[in-house]
This record gives C-alpha cells, sequence and structure tokens, in this order.
C-alpha cells in the first residue's frame, strides 16, 4: 500500500489523499479502491474498520488514468495492483520487483528476502496523540542503534580473543612462525646468503626484500 501512495504521489505531485479527516481520508480511499466488501473488511483486521465504513456513502471508483493521467500503463498497473484495499489481494514485495515498470532495475544479487513477517510493535488499533507516535517511533530507533553496536561489539572482542589465542600458540613454540611471517623469518635464516645462489629464499617476495635491504650485495658479490 505504501508503495503504491509514494508511486502516485512521486507521478502527480501531490499527496493523493490529502484528507480532513480519519472519515475524509476514507471517503478519499474509496473513490481509488471503490467500496469494498465483506471480505475485504474482514481481511484488514481492524475492529472499527466495519463500524467506519458503514456511514460511507456509496462511492464509485475513479480510473486510474483519470487521477494520474501522465502515468504510463506499466505505472498504472503498478498502482492498481498495489493499492488494493485487501492487503491479501496486492502484489508481494518479490513481485513488485519483477513488475514490468520496475523490471529493468530488479537485481536478486541485491534484494534479500525477509523470513518473517514484519510488524509494528505499536498496536496499530491504538490511537495515540502524533506526539506519542513521533516519541515511541524515536525509541525504536534507539533501541535498534544499541542493538547494533552491542552485536558489532562482541563481534569485535570474538575476533580480538581468537586473534589472542592464534598468537599464545605460536608463543607456546618458539621454533615456530606464523604462516604470514614465512617469508620474514626465512630470509632471516639467509640474509648473508647470495641471492644468486642455492641459499637464495624461497618466494620472491623474499627475494625482492632481500635486494631492498641490501642494494650492494650483488655488485659486492660480483
Amino acid at each position: 500500500w505504501s508503495v503504491g501512495c509514494i508511486l502516485g504521489e512521486l507521478l502527480s505531485g501531490k499527496p493523493i489523499f490529502p484528507g480532513t479527516s480519519t472519515m475524509n481520508q476514507l471517503d478519499r480511499i474509496m473513490e481509488l479502491t471503490g467500496r469494498p466488501t465483506p471480505e475485504d473488511i474482514e481481511a484488514i483486521k481492524s475492529p472499527f474498520a466495519a463500524t467506519m465504513l458503514e456511514s460511507l456513502s456509496v462511492s464509485r471508483a475513479r480510473p486510474l488514468n483519470e487521477m494520474f493521467p501522465s502515468a504510463s500503463v506499466e505505472a498504472l498497473d503498478l498502482i492498481r495492483h498495489c493499492m488494493q484495499f485487501n492487503p491479501t489481494h496486492r502484489l508481494s514485495a518479490q513481485d513488485a520487483l519483477k513488475h514490468p515498470y520496475v523490471v529493468q532495475f530488479h537485481n536478486p544479487d541485491d534484494e534479500f528476502e525477509c523470513e518473517r513477517p514484519i510488524r509494528i510493535p505499536i498496536d496499530d488499533n491504538t490511537k495515540l496523540t502524533v506526539v506519542d507516535y513521533r516519541e515511541r517511533l524515536y525509541e525504536q530507533v534507539l533501541r535498534k542503534k544499541k542493538e547494533q553496536r552491542r552485536s558489532h561489539r562482541r563481534a569485535l572482542e570474538m575476533q580480538q580473543q581468537q586473534q589472542q589465542g592464534g598468537m599464545d600458540k605460536y608463543a607456546g613454540h618458539p621454533g615456530a612462525a606464523p604462516a604470514t611471517g614465512a617469508s620474514s623469518g626465512h630470509y632471516a635464516g639467509h640474509r648473508n646468503s647470495n641471492p644468486g645462489s642455492g641459499g637464495a629464499p624461497s618466494s620472491h617476495h623474499s627475494q625482492a626484500a632481500y635486494h631492498q635491504q641490501d642494494p650492494h650485495h650483488s655488485q659486492h658479490q660480483a
């Protein structure tokens, strides 16, 4: 529903349901969707819906091309499928991404599917003031930020513990060297050898490091 509203506002350049009250806004929604059936009303799971909708006059849905005269056929079709009064009849996010109007931007590798429904932690049937909604929204954002910071901190601590464990392991075996220091250790064992002889470091990296440390060595040997 939100995607349909945003798309409609982008196409028209203005809010599509600028209601002056709850009832007036419902009236404007009915202009787009038409009057819902009892099945549609039951599907939105709101105890107030039936009561409010009963008091509305019967209205005929306006054609979408009349509401959005500059929109393409594909855009109107996407709005129509997103803005169904019955939520079970609306496009899923996965299907919407494959719609002809936006399919050119569809990239499955960058789009992750949520494994569970996203539920707002505020009861939608409890009416709050604008200030209350704003404060509760900020509280949710701050709580989520704190959880992310804690999770990041735990991951860093675990990484540091693993690194420390690896260092302790090598510290217990003085003769062993970490794999990352193999080239340096090998060079240290043959620092006086001729790079052209059989005692040269086994890797090109170590040999390059040898020449960098003693650029005149080859001339001296020659």
